[in-house]
């Protein structure tokens, strides 16, 4: 009997211990794999964050899919110790928004080969950016950029008006031209010929700040270097300080203005590599034989007698059913497709308006004069922008009102042209990228007032278009990028990398910068605000791009 309760004790006691081992080896085994889960979840936390550092990264453009590879199997990836994280993206332009997916792999610790895998997903808000901080200061002159000539620059006409000019090189005065700036620099010569002057010596109010660099002379008269007072030689200046008689000698260089055109047809929205993702009527053929950057696309009409709509990202826009006064706190549109249906914001010519009610109808209820904007009046047709929706650019036209809607950084691998021979306004911040030229045969302003542009009441720092054009000949003349014909205004931006030139009685408000500046009888050259806020895109500025928000939405 003792034997028999012996080995039935023994036999309890075996299955208890086996029992046992066998709870601890599962318990050790799970506590490894919880450990090795935790740390492949760190993995994909360090996967999210290699990502948010590529998107975030000023250098990067956040609006271009081949930022962040795609897939999974083309994912980047990073070994950490004992584990790898990966990321991949996936770029809504649509709505302006990355998915991007983490995944953290850790050795598994049941040694079966699979690895121990977690997975992250979340959720980057990334918004355009239209404008930045000036770099260069020559967009504050009209800028003739060639050196090396007896001549650099000519002037063979009177230039009125009083807008800053910068001549790098030599510069000539043709005879009976008076030179009226409000500030003139000359980095080499000033040949003033016979009857022909800079400034009056009237008084102090009709001298003109003058900086030379080099020598000056009046008609046949002998070379010496430009200081000091120079009425003799007609160079009616005065210094800074606006009270002494006297040319300033000391030209504060400036680097001359370059135009990357390879990296802004890789990079602009609406352009060759991202075209329209909303559009309707005749819109621009971007590029005939993307990615060859060859001059190739057709020339483009900005102003045709049909109304169009380009659009990249999120917007909406629609018409005014009628006109309003400055005091109507209703307004009916044609339609509200694609408008929020809770409280926004809309732009109707230079005017903000709030939408507080009729959501999802045609007569919505608004708050005139918002963000700071003056409420006015407005013509039956015109456009309706969706002001809080930031498309990530834009090239959109109404024929009927005549109007432009500017976005972002626009690429054509051609040439375009003004056609409407009327008043054309134009609204927003943008740069035009032209591989081929640009001419106009009407008037494109900001602002319009009367016949021609509001000079007295554009904004450039917060409204401006800058066209910027690489052809020679054409559709100009031979050695023009840029060709504006007689009797026109253009308001905005203007480079061009061969010559710039204006017919007869041209009004030109904004800065200009080209090889040289071409000018024919009477153009009136008007004073602009100091400019210290450019579109995105702006010649001899730093590259920006669009601004990523924190990652939102997360799940795994």
């Amino acid at each position: 009997m003792a034997l028999v309760m012996a080995v039935g004790m023994l036999a309890v006691l075996t299955i208890s211990g086996t029992t046992i081992v066998a709870y601890t080896t599962s318990n050790s085994r799970n506590g490894s794999l919880s450990k090795e889960n935790e740390l492949a979840f760190s993995l994909s936390e360090a996967g999210l964050n290699n990502a948010m550092a590529v998107l975030a990264n000023p250098a990067n453009d956040s609006l271009e899919q081949s930022t962040l590879p795609s897939t999974e199997a083309t994912a980047s990836s990073a070994a950490y110790e004992g584990g790898t994280a990966k990321w991949y993206g996936t770029l809504d332009l649509t709505n302006n928004l990355w998915t991007v997916t983490a995944i953290g792999l850790y050795k598994n610790p049941t040694g079966s080969g699979a690895q121990v895998r977690r997975q992250l997903t979340a959720k980057v808000p990334v918004t355009p950016v239209y404008a930045a901080s000036l770099d260069n200061p020559i967009w504050n002159y009209l800028y003739a950029g060639r050196t090396g000539n007896t001549c650099d620059q000519t002037l063979n006409n009177n230039i009125s008006g009083t807008s800053r000019m910068y001549i790098a090189g030599n510069l000539c005065l043709s005879p009976n031209v008076q030179l009226a700036q409000s500030k003139v620099i000359v980095g080499g010569n000033l040949d003033v010929a016979n009857n022909a002057a800079v400034g009056a010596n009237t008084n102090m109010s009709t001298r003109v700040e003058t900086y030379v660099g080099g020598d000056c002379r009046y008609g046949v008269g002998s070379w010496a270097a430009c200081s000091g007072d120079q009425d003799a030689k007609h160079v009616y200046s005065k210094l800074a300080d606006g009270s002494t008689i006297g040319v300033n000698h000391t030209v504060t260089p400036v680097d001359p203005p370059t135009a990357d055109y390879a990296q802004w047809y890789e990079h602009a929205i609406p352009g060759p590599s991202q075209p329209c993702t909303t559009s309707s009527g005749p819109t621009p053929t971007f590029d005939g034989n993307y990615p060859a950057r060859d001059n190739n696309a057709p020339l483009f009409d900005l102003t045709p007698a049909s109304s169009y709509i380009c659009r990249v990202g999120p917007g909406a826009s629609t018409t005014l059913s009628s006109a309003i006064n400055a005091t109507q706190t209703s307004v009916t549109v044609a339609s509200a497709t694609g408008f929020p249906t809770s409280q926004f914001k809309i732009r109707v010519d230079d005017e903000v308006m709030t939408v507080t009610g009729g959501y999802g109808t045609t007569m919505w209820t608004v708050t005139r004069g918002a963000s700071g904007t003056t409420a006015a009046s407005h013509v039956v047709s015109q456009t309706v922008l969706w002001d809080d929706a930031t498309p990530s650019g834009e090239l959109s036209w109404n024929s009927t009102t005549k109007t432009l809607t500017v976005k972002g950084t626009i690429f054509i691998d051609g040439s375009a042209k003004i056609s409407n021979s009327g008043l054309n306004t134009y609204n927003g911040q943008a740069t035009l990228y032209l591989s081929g030229t640009f001419r106009a045969t009407g008037s494109l302003c900001a602002s319009v007032s009367g016949f021609g542009c509001n000079v007295a009441g554009w904004t450039p720092n917060s409204e401006m278009l800058t066209i910027v054009a690489n052809g020679n000949g054409g559709q100009v003349n031979p050695g023009d990028s840029v060709q504006i014909d007689n009797n026109f205004w253009y308001q905005g931006a203007i480079f061009g990398t061969n010559a710039i030139e204006f017919g007869n009685n041209v009004n030109v408000d904004g800065p200009i910068v080209g090889s040289q500046i071409i000018l024919s009888n009477n153009l009136t050259t008007n004073s602009f605000p100091v400019i210290d806020s450019v579109p995105v895109g702006m010649p001899s500025n730093r590259k920006v791009y669009a601004q990523t928000h924190p990652p939102e939405l997360f799940a795994g």
